[in-house]
């Protein structure tokens, strides 16, 4: 073939590649557009539903926080007391109350409506715009809580003017309908964030009526129609028929694909002119390998230093923590080296009790022991005596004299024992034998105040989990609260029950006094809560707690037939 046709036949296959290459990147440029576009609309509809799916999070927040409260309120022994013995005074305490609630919950406003529909207390009761006195016996939240419990409803106020949704829950007193509770929600500070996004959001009920929106203009109308260039985004709200729905512009996906197109054909026009400029291609390597390399050494020296910093951040941390593990473990040693010297402290007091008996005890056997050392003096300086019978004499008034001497040393050794500061640990211990010291250190307190003990035979071998001394201890507190317990009770009674069932053992403390009040039975194992004058309202908290240390339990019961106090125990296997 000569030259001519050969450069011919070389410019029209130039000429097909061109067209070819020019087609491709055609086609490029429109896959590029079209995969672009739909990856943007999938992200933006992704981002859409987590925005959508966040503000109803926020929403469900607010709502289960303020359906709380009149639920809570419903059950408020203050609120049935002046529902069922109206009285204003007692309203006036109520109004109070709410308002201090609605400060804490952030609410609208609470009142409460007796069964007539007249609201007789409020958080706003001290405004202008005071509920009290208000009728809202037609409200269909009203009707409708009174026959089914609970009630909402999304309106406007009557009083106030603005909207809000109205949560009601009944009042029941001997499970008839007294009253009712209501908390107003208003949503102006979620609303007020929703006017801060460029993604229009409206909530709209059962009928498709915007109830929520950030502007005003549209509550109560039809949600406004969607242009072709928006999506929107449903969500379901946990109001009966409620459905919040987040708008986006589609546009910026259209830009996406767009910018992105664009930026194709450029990389196109930019290969073109390499692929013209190819004699420059070596040159251009290998200024661009020089710079990349140096590029390359810069980023590994500087990411060498993050590392080494990140290295000193992440020791010295370690370190701050290891600290404060330590610091933590000391504190935890410490908390328990409280409680140890808080129940020794509460033993020594309930000692100091003890120790006035434990004298008048030991009086008796020292007065004994007195007047037969002086029978037993007077029988060896009278010379007459008989020798036969002043030996049996003395003999006799020495056994009286030891036998008294053992009373003493088993009493005193009871109360160095309960002294004693308690470990711990928990072990098997024999009940019938801290029961029967925990009654004689309690035996002057018996005598002086008269009281009949009664105590169910207990089995000798019968084993419990415990400490015997902190067991003691728990059971001389219940005894001497029994004991004040029945101070102005005719024939006061304390009666000890025992029962083994299974792996268990249930010790009763019984008397016959006037009981325990409900009020107080519902906090008789709170930190100082007491009904003793001058009481700290530890002892039955420390007793709580020492049987919890053991596996068991500590309850109290009240009866018209006085106190019950019941002690749990494992058996000892």
């Amino acid at each position: 073939m000569d030259m001519p046709r050969l450069k011919i036949a070389l410019s029209s296959l130039r000429l097909w590649a061109g067209i070819g290459c020019a087609l491709l990147a055609a086609v490029a440029l429109l896959a590029t557009y079209d995969l672009t576009r739909r990856s943007a609309l999938d992200d933006l509809k992704r981002e859409a539903r987590v925005t959508a799916q966040l503000r109803v999070a926020v929403l469900q927040s607010e709502l289960d926080k303020q359906r709380a409260v009149p639920v809570i309120l419903a059950d408020d022994s203050d609120v049935v007391a002046a529902l069922r013995e109206p009285d204003p005074a007692k309203f006036v305490r109520i109004s109070q109350k709410l308002e201090r609630l609605r400060q804490e919950t952030r609410g609208a406003v609470i009142y409460l409506i007796d069964d007539k529909g007249v609201a007789v207390a409020a958080s706003n009761w001290a405004l202008p715009v005071s509920f009290v006195g208000e009728n809202y016996g037609f409200r269909p939240y009203f009707r409708q809580a009174m026959s089914d419990v609970v009630a909402e409803q999304f309106a406007l106020g009557t009083v106030s003017g603005k909207p809000g949704l109205y949560m009601a829950h009944s009042v029941s007193d001997g499970g008839k309908a007294i009253g009712v509770v209501v908390v107003k929600m208003e949503f102006d500070a979620i609303e007020a964030s929703w006017a801060q996004s460029p993604q229009p959001t409206y909530v709209t009920d059962r009928a498709g009526k915007v109830v929520l929106t950030a502007r005003p203009e549209l509550r109560f109308q039809a949600r406004p129609p969607v242009r072709a260039d928006e999506f929107v985004t449903p969500v379901a709200v946990p109001v009966d028929g409620w459905q919040l729905q987040v708008v986006s512009a589609a546009r910026q996906a259209l830009d996406l694909a767009r910018n992105a197109s664009l930026m194709l054909a450029l990389a196109l026009g930019f290969i073109g002119m390499l692929i013209i400029w190819q004699w420059r291609r070596v040159r251009l390597r290998q200024a661009q390998g020089a710079i990349m390399a140096a590029r390359e050494a810069e980023y590994r020296q500087r990411l060498e230093g993050d590392v080494e910093a990140r290295t000193r951040e992440i020791s010295i941390t370690n370190a701050r923590l290891s600290a404060e593990i330590h610091d933590r473990r000391d504190a935890e040693r410490r908390l328990s080296s409280l409680q140890a010297d808080l129940v020794q402290a509460n033993k020594l007091a309930s000692l100091g009790q003890i120790t006035a008996g434990v004298a008048h005890e030991i009086n008796q056997p020292v007065a004994t022991i007195r007047i037969l050392a002086d029978t037993s003096v007077k029988l060896l300086a009278t010379p007459k005596t008989a020798p036969k019978t002043g030996k049996a004499m003395l003999s006799d008034n020495l056994d009286k004299i030891i036998r008294m001497c053992e009373r003493i040393g088993h009493i005193t050794g009871e109360l160095r024992t309960f002294s004693r500061k308690a470990t711990g640990e928990v072990e098997p211990v024999p009940l019938q034998d801290t029961v029967t010291s925990s009654i004689l250190l309690n035996q002057s307190r018996l005598h002086e105040n008269r009281v009949a003990l009664i105590c169910d035979p207990i089995e000798s071998d019968l084993l419990v989990m415990a400490g015997r001394i902190r067991l003691e201890q728990v059971l001389v507190n219940l005894l001497q609260n029994a004991f004040e317990a029945l101070e102005d009770t005719p024939n006061p009674t304390v009666r000890l029950t025992v029962e083994v069932t299974d792996d268990w053992v249930t010790l009763k403390v019984i008397d016959n006094g006037p009981g325990l009040k409900p009020e107080v039975l519902d906090q008789l194992f709170t930190p100082f809560v007491t009904t003793k004058p001058k009481g700290l309202g530890l002892g039955l908290v420390i007793a709580h707690d020492i049987l919890r240390d053991f596996g068991g339990d500590l309850s109290a019961e009240s009866s018209s037939a006085g106190a019950i106090f019941i002690l749990r125990l494992k058996v000892a296997s």
